[in-house]
């Protein structure tokens, strides 16, 4: 039932959102601006509408696991959403300078893992808060990166979902309400999209499936599972790093999925694509980590 609700609340708050959120529309990013021209004044609320059906769906299924995600993953769609509203009010692509939002996320991440740190028995706090605090930190941003095409943020985040249903039975519901919530959320979000979910559904997600590794103590194979990001991630640092140090671009922009766009595949193409690998590493994570098959 809860799973149900989850999807139906979605599926009516999300063009509720939209309708009541006006003009609140995130600029689009000045090398985008060309590619991305028809999606200017598409409505960059969407975080709110995932939050609060996923809230649904957890008061409705009344697990302990459910309200924690919940209370756990908070902090970070604050800060995400609050650099949405920083956005649209400079009518800038640009929100928190990158030190604010990093730092912002590295406390919330410390407060997750003190939270936390009863579960994890035998491992010596030593090891244990950087450990954690790094794996959370780094996953919302992965996610936030990845978070640049139609539906590609939620797309890739569905197969993990079902992993950690499938393979971790104490956190069942509350990866099920999220694939409901997301699920109805891609019928607005896909391309093209009449909704996005900003950067407070990218770090609403990506605070998930950092909790889903630290909550199943299957770290590898959860990061395994969500691939994808990691490689967007990892794409940009790479790009950085090449500009600061060498001068010049490894890519034509970073993350990867631009340098796909500036290639000239449709995003329709590479969306599909990055889902079927998300796909294929959730499997091979379920074999080689989880034995599963």
């Amino acid at each position: 039932m809860y799973i149900i609700a989850a999807f139906v609340f979605s599926l009516i708050l999300t063009p509720a959102v939209v309708k009541a959120a006006g003009s609140f529309s995130t600029p689009v990013k000045d090398e985008l601006a060309g590619k991305h021209e028809y999606k200017k004044g598409t409505c960059s609320l969407g975080s709110v509408a995932i939050v609060s059906s996923f809230a649904a769906g957890a008061f409705i299924c009344k697990e302990d696991q459910a309200l924690d995600y919940l209370f756990l993953s908070l902090p970070f769609f604050i800060i995400g959403l609050a650099d949405d509203v920083l956005k649209f009010s400079r009518n800038n692509a640009d929100g928190f300078k990158s030190i604010t939002k990093l730092f912002l996320q590295l406390i919330s991440s410390v407060f997750v893992s003190f939270m936390l740190r009863d579960s994890y028995g035998n491992i010596h706090p030593a090891l244990y808060y950087p450990a954690a605090v790094l794996f959370m930190t780094t996953t919302v941003n992965a996610l936030n990166i990845t978070d640049g095409l139609d539906g590609l943020a939620a797309k890739v985040s569905l197969p993990t979902l079902i992993l950690s249903s499938a393979a971790f039975p104490s956190l069942r519901s509350s990866s099920m309400i999220l694939f409901a919530v997301l699920s109805a959320y891609l019928i607005y979000n896909s391309s093209r999209a009449s909704v996005f979910m900003g950067d407070g559904g990218s770090h609403f997600i990506g605070a998930f499936i950092a909790l889903t590794a630290l909550f199943s103590h299957h770290a590898a194979a959860v990061a395994f599972s969500s691939a994808v990001i990691y490689l967007e991630l990892i794409s940009s640092f790479i790009q950085i790093i090449a500009i600061r140090v060498f001068s010049r671009k490894v890519f034509l922009m970073a993350p990867f999925h631009h340098h796909l766009e500036m290639k000239g595949i449709g995003e329709e193409k590479i969306v599909d694509t990055f889902f079927c690998i998300s796909v294929f590493s959730s499997l091979l994570s379920a074999i080689l980590f989880l034995r599963v098959f």
